[in-house]
């Protein structure tokens, strides 16, 4: 199978090979060098929480026990964020 690099340096990875791989949209894979080969290797990312465990164990908290009366209400996802990044910069 052939596949052309663009003028971006980007590279089509043919149908077939995403299918016996499993590779779909936004999956990573890692590049090395092996002579005069490049050899692609899918990954699996394990992100860090950006924000310190003591104030995930809250807000987990929160969520799992309520505040009686003080319930919040998020419109969206982002709601909730920009929420949890006032909360944790004080």
């Amino acid at each position: 199978m052939l596949s052309k690099i663009s003028s971006k340096n980007q590279v089509v990875i043919p149908k077939g090979i995403c299918a016996v791989f499993g590779l779909s949209k936004g999956d990573v894979l890692d590049f090395k060098v092996s002579g005069r080969k490049i050899v692609m290797e899918p990954k699996e990312l394990v992100l860090r929480d950006k924000y310190p465990i003591v104030d995930l164990k809250a807000a987990e908290h929160v969520l799992a026990h309520g505040k009686s009366g003080k319930e919040l209400v998020f419109r969206s996802g982002k709601d909730i964020i920009h929420f949890f990044k006032k909360r944790t910069k004080k």
